[in-house]
């Protein structure tokens, strides 16, 4: 018997049953994540045929084609799809951190990767998150600068992205996909800046409410929502961006300046007047407004709104 022919025959029916079954719709195409997670079983199959062939029990390498059949048709008979391993929440860690009366300034210091970000107001700690993880929880921690009554809050992402890659632990192989929510809320009584790097994230930044002074941040394949607040009278935002969609909001009572250096490729400034100048734009009125935000562009393949707001609270 001629066991090579037999066991490439062997696989490309199997290989064709199981493809027919894909194309006329009887056989989802997943099956194959589950078929893939049996490589093991190619080894086993062409190890028992070449120890067996060339001897007194040749009759036994007959096993090596049978294991192919079994291990391409068996999960395709009996192949149910486990829709729950393909999406998965990711488990909550909790951090918060009490207002210090005698603080006078804080910074936050946030490093995304993969999460869905949501930064806000609304809490009478000075800082409140609730931060999901699909394996290491995030680093967050807090240190008290006794020099200048300060403090810095940093937040780090460890896990570099939600997809974790080809997964051979689940229980058919395939992508291991983890969302990520954070939810991230700090004090509206001291003033904050902000530096921020982020890759592969949707964040919306409501800093409506906050008093920030600074806003750095560092974003590449991302989309990103920027609401500024009136709280302060000078605020800056340094935003190095690419692949990245932004949406900047800004009060009406607030000057806009933008300082480009970017390469841009789009703008929307459908809904607000600004006038052009040799290194950005300004809305007219911006010399003689008392409250200024300066918006400092860098990076490339950036898609760019900006509007404005009526705020509900001056200062």
């Amino acid at each position: 018997m001629h066991i090579a022919r037999l066991r490439n025959g062997v696989i490309l029916i199997s290989v064709g049953v199981v493809l027919l079954l894909n194309t006329t719709g009887h056989l989802p195409w997943m099956v194959w994540s589950r078929i893939l997670s049996l490589w093991p079983m190619v080894l086993v199959a062409i190890g028992i045929e070449l120890l067996f062939k060339r001897t007194h029990l040749s009759f036994l390498a007959i096993i090596s084609p049978l294991l192919f059949l079994a291990t391409i048709l068996g999960p395709a008979l009996i192949f149910k799809p486990d829709f729950s391993k393909i999406h998965k929440t990711g488990e909550a860690y909790l951090w918060s951190q009490d207002m210090d009366s005698t603080l006078t300034k804080v910074t936050a210091d946030l490093e995304l990767n993969a999460v869905d970000l949501r930064l806000s107001s609304g809490t009478d700690r000075l800082v409140s998150a609730e931060l999901d993880y699909c394996d290491n929880p995030p680093l967050a921690t807090y240190r008290y600068i006794n020099s200048d009554s300060s403090a810095i809050i940093k937040i780090k992402d460890t896990e570099r992205s939600r997809n974790h890659g080809w997964s051979f632990s689940q229980p058919w192989f395939g992508w291991d996909k983890c969302e990520k929510n954070w939810d991230i809320k700090l004090t509206d009584r001291i003033p904050i800046s902000f530096k921020v790097d982020a890759n592969a994230v949707k964040a919306d930044f409501d800093l409506s409410d906050l008093k920030v002074e600074e806003f750095n941040l560092n974003v590449n394949a991302s989309k990103v929502s920027i609401r500024i607040g009136d709280a302060v009278d000078q605020v800056s935002c340094r935003i190095d961006a690419n692949a990245a969609k932004l949406t900047f909001s800004f009060p009406e009572n607030m000057a806009l300046r933008i300082i480009d250096h970017s390469k841009m490729s789009s703008t929307n400034f459908s809904h607000i007047s600004l006038k052009e100048f040799r290194d950005g734009f300004e809305t007219p009125d911006f010399e003689n407004s008392p409250r200024h935000l300066v918006l400092y562009l860098d990076g490339s393949a950036i898609k760019l709104t900006v509007d404005q707001y009526t705020s509900g609270k001056g200062i």
